[in-house]
């Protein structure tokens, strides 16, 4: 903010304290919200002084008062001090502002989170066909052995290894390998939407603070005007060649407009700090915009391509109909389709204790092959066909929304070119809008001067241009935020329809 406006809002400040001082030289006071009238005194401190006062103990509260306040006070310019040293300054154009956001934007960071937990799904789902290995020992002893019964005599035992391997395969296999490709796809999609959002949060967001910048000055000098105006009435009345009424009158004009200013700075502060945030920037760290509204501002019409873009909900529900296809798949596999097992076994008890006339030990191996075919996916009304049906309903019900989606998509971009057309000519009318206020107000001001001309006519005027300026920068402002959102629906780099 201007050291001018800060200037002007003390003021108005002072104003306020002469008038409070006014009112409580006539007597008057509010009382429980209620004005009344008597003594100068607050009820609060009127009650104060007639309590019975332990003159030790409020010693003692005030000393810790103060001290708390004091720790307080410096604490908080211990903080400020430290902000304001580790600050960073940012001169920012459109461009490094996205850029900045895409490095440190805490929601792009989760949802690369999530894209990297897709990739591992992805890459995990071979291991269904990874073989399963068991390796084992055994041993036998006679059963005299193990109840001490009688052990004098001689017993067997044998002790032995054994291995095998097992392999799985079925023709869901290729269905469930599918889906997690599928699903990393969908994930992706999603990651780069999520980075298209934010891109666009960040180029609009940049395009309004402008505009809520320009807001300031404009209300700024619109402020200063009024000043001017109050202070050459206010000598123009002390020398009686001015009514009271009009020196009043531009008082509460001039005045009125400080909250106006107030208000628009409080504003671009608190929406300033949510672009830092957005950004992942500290609140303290200062930022310079060096673009400007202007690079919306003259441009050639607005043209679009519609077999050449496609949008993110589009791409979503067209990877979602390939998912439910394979999953019709994946349940006719499930009724039909065979499955078949291979399993591999080896056992070696060469190491054996007994009598002298045991068996010699022996070493085996075997292969096994099974095929196992369902047969309830035969009947028409089994729970496997249900499921096969449900799931050409997924299919069917897709193809309709994406059949939608894409009318949706042509509608929407039509009405989005329709907008922005309508904007460029408004901005035309609006530019020259602009242009007759000035010179109304020109005129106006020199014939208020020469007193063929009320202050009402010279308000009237002053207030028609700053509110002719104000609609033709809202006008750009909408321009831009419609063809960023444009270029965002349709998939297209940002930027590329202002070439």
């Amino acid at each position: 903010m201007r050291a001018s406006t800060l200037r002007d809002f003390a003021g108005a400040k002072q104003i306020d304290k002469g008038l409070k001082y006014r009112r409580r030289r006539s007597g008057v006071q509010r009382r429980n919200g209620a004005l009344w009238r008597g003594s100068t005194e607050s009820p609060v401190f009127a009650k104060a002084k007639m309590a019975p006062k332990n003159i030790k103990q409020e010693w003692l509260l005030m000393k810790k008062t103060v001290f708390k306040t004091v720790i307080f006070a410096g604490m908080l310019l211990v903080a400020n001090v430290y902000a304001a040293e580790n600050a960073k300054k940012y001169a920012l154009s459109v461009e490094d502002a996205v850029k900045i956001a895409k490095e440190n934007n805490v929601s792009i960071k989760r949802q690369k989170i999530t894209l990297d937990a897709a990739l591992r799904a992805k890459k995990d789902s071979w291991n269904s066909v990874s073989p399963s290995v068991v390796v084992g020992a055994s041993s036998t002893v006679p059963v005299d052995f193990l109840t001490g019964g009688d052990q004098s005599s001689d017993f067997d035992a044998s002790f032995g290894v054994n291995a095998g391997v097992s392999v799985s395969l079925s023709a869901n296999l290729f269905t469930s390998i599918k889906s997690a490709q599928l699903a990393f796809e969908q994930s992706k999609i999603s990651f780069d939407e999520a980075v298209r959002q934010i891109e666009l949060s960040v180029r609009q967001s940049y395009y309004g603070l402008l505009y809520e910048k320009e807001n300031i000055g404009l209300q700024e000098e619109n402020l200063r005007i009024a000043k001017q105006q109050y202070e050459s009435n206010l000598q123009k009345y002390n020398a009686g060649r001015l009514s009271e009424v009009d020196a009043l009158s531009a008082e509460v004009n001039y005045k009125s407009k400080i909250p106006t200013v107030e208000n628009a700075y409080t504003t671009y502060i608190n929406d300033l700090d949510n672009f830092k945030q957005v950004l992942g920037l500290a609140i303290a760290d200062e930022i310079e915009f060096t673009g400007s509204l202007d690079d919306y501002l003259y441009l050639d019409e607005i043209k679009v391509e519609e077999k050449n873009v496609t949008s993110a909900t589009i791409q979503t529900l067209e990877s979602q109909l390939e998912s439910a296809k394979v999953s019709v798949m994946d349940k006719r596999f499930s009724a039909f389709a065979p499955s078949l097992n291979a399993n591999l076994s080896w056992k070696d008890s060469s190491w054996y204790v007994g009598k002298d006339d045991a068996s010699d030990p022996k070493k085996t191996a075997s292969v096994s092959l099974s095929a196992s075919i369902p047969l309830d996916g035969v009947l028409p009304w089994s729970q496997k066909n249900n499921a096969i049906d449900s799931a050409k309903d997924k299919v069917s019900d897709l193809e309709l929304q994406i059949d939608n989606e894409r009318k949706t998509f042509v509608r929407t971009i039509n009405s989005s070119l329709r907008s922005i057309k309508q904007s460029q000519e408004a901005i035309k009318y609006k530019q020259a809008n602009v242009e007759l206020a000035e010179k109304n107000y020109s005129m106006t001001s020199e014939a208020y001067n020469r007193g063929t001309k009320d202050l009402l006519s010279l308000q009237n005027s002053n207030n028609t241009l700053l509110q002719a300026k104000v609609s033709l920068n809202s006008e750009i402002l909408t321009l831009a935020k419609t063809i960023i959102k444009l270029e965002s629906t349709i998939g297209a780099d940002f930027g590329s329809l202002t070439k």
